[in-house]
């Protein structure tokens, strides 16, 4: 089960053009059918603990494996993964949601805030700084800590103007995103139980990842002008 999700990525990662493609577009469907599943098993047992989810289908959170190529260097036509996002308010939502990308030889499993806008991220920092004593609580809990060792994948070198220079953890308000992620081997999602092993992951997470949506305050006006955002590539 979902072997064959491996298996195209790894011989579609050194023959990243449009003739293999085509003349393999049989494995290809294949595997888009195989990852639709997965999702729509995860959906089920995430929505177990979280509601919020329960009306989504794959369609709703899966994204494309074609590349946008008309502004990058590298005009490769496939992603070399496959992803899904599972949000309630839509695969493109700044609010925290569940994230899963197959690469050919490792599962990522991410929640969190990847993005927000300069002024919502700051205030999402101040909120933080508000709060730390509960955010600390939250990125700090053992279970967590153990997946994801680290909040945030970049980071600023010094506190961002506007915030409080004495807070007791400044490494959490020099975040510049606040996703936490972690990897599971292919083997651990080629098993039968693959969904719980992943809702499992997802349920440690969401603790922290409810306290990033709740704090997030977005212009809904400014969010209209920006839908073609994504988070997660």
């Amino acid at each position: 089960m979902n072997e064959i999700l491996f298996t195209f990525l790894k011989e579609l990662i050194p023959n990243n053009n449009r003739e293999w493609f085509k003349a393999h577009r049989e494995m290809y469907d294949a595997a888009w059918a195989q990852f639709n599943i997965l999702v729509e098993n995860v959906i089920a047992a995430v929505g177990e603990f979280d509601e919020a989810i329960t009306g989504l289908t794959p369609k709703d959170c899966t994204y494309r494996i074609y590349r946008d190529i008309r502004f990058s260097p590298d005009k490769t036509p496939y992603k070399g993964h496959l992803g899904a996002y599972m949000n309630q308010y839509g695969k493109k939502a700044y609010w925290g949601g569940y994230y899963i990308q197959i690469e050919p030889e490792q599962v990522m499993l991410a929640s969190g805030v990847w993005w927000l806008p300069t002024k919502e991220m700051q205030h999402l920092r101040l909120a933080i700084a508000d709060q730390m004593d509960d955010f600390v609580r939250l990125a700090e809990e053992p279970e967590l800590k153990k997946l994801c060792p680290q909040i945030g994948q970049d980071h600023y070198k010094r506190l961002p103007n506007g915030l409080p220079k004495d807070s007791p953890h400044p490494e959490y308000l020099m975040c510049k995103d606040y996703a936490m992620s972690c990897m599971l081997r292919p083997a651990d999602i080629c098993q039968a139980d693959y969904a719980q092993r992943i809702a499992c992951v997802f349920r440690t997470m969401k603790p922290l990842n409810d306290f990033l949506s709740e704090n997030i305050l977005i212009n809904m006006e400014e969010l209209e002008t920006m839908k073609n955002v994504v988070k997660f590539v």
